[in-house]
């Protein structure tokens, strides 16, 4: 498992192995204070964030969210010239494309776990049955932004 995270002295992200006693920060030297769980240490498998304590999780794909952006973009700015040359055709087809490069990385891409309060990424680690997908609720009320 690989944990990526933030260093508490000075905020340089890091990717840490749980099992390497001797890691440190690479920018400030600092030794990053993990609290890991015997469930982290015997199975791989997230249960309380060693960096905050935190117990809520969700997953997604490890998927760097600005590349997919960029895809998106890119294959709809193409449709558009499609429309504008008066090719519908091409334009639901470049639209088309677009829908199977995702699928196709959605395939082939890995899990990662990812902690709602200090958003810890959880690379690498058997996958917690009781951890779901994405949920705007959740992140609302870790980022101060819930209502109730």
């Amino acid at each position: 498992m690989t944990i990526i995270s933030r260093c508490g002295s000075c905020g340089y992200r890091l990717a840490i192995d749980p099992s390497d006693v001797h890691a440190k920060c690479e920018r400030c030297g600092q030794k990053p204070a993990l609290d890991l769980s015997p469930r982290i240490l015997l199975q791989d498998q997230v249960d309380v964030c060693p960096c905050c304590g935190g117990r809520s999780f969700y997953v997604q794909r490890d998927f760097n969210r600005n590349l997919g952006l960029l895809i998106v973009v890119i294959c709809a700015v193409i449709g558009l010239l499609f429309v504008f040359y008066d090719q519908p055709i091409l334009f639901y087809a470049s639209l088309g494309f677009g829908v199977v490069i995702d699928l196709v990385l959605y395939t082939i891409l890995p899990d990662v776990t990812i902690c709602y309060a200090c958003q810890a990424i959880f690379r690498d680690s058997t996958r917690n049955p009781d951890h779901g997908g994405f949920d705007l609720h959740i992140a609302d009320h870790f980022e101060g932004r819930s209502q109730g």
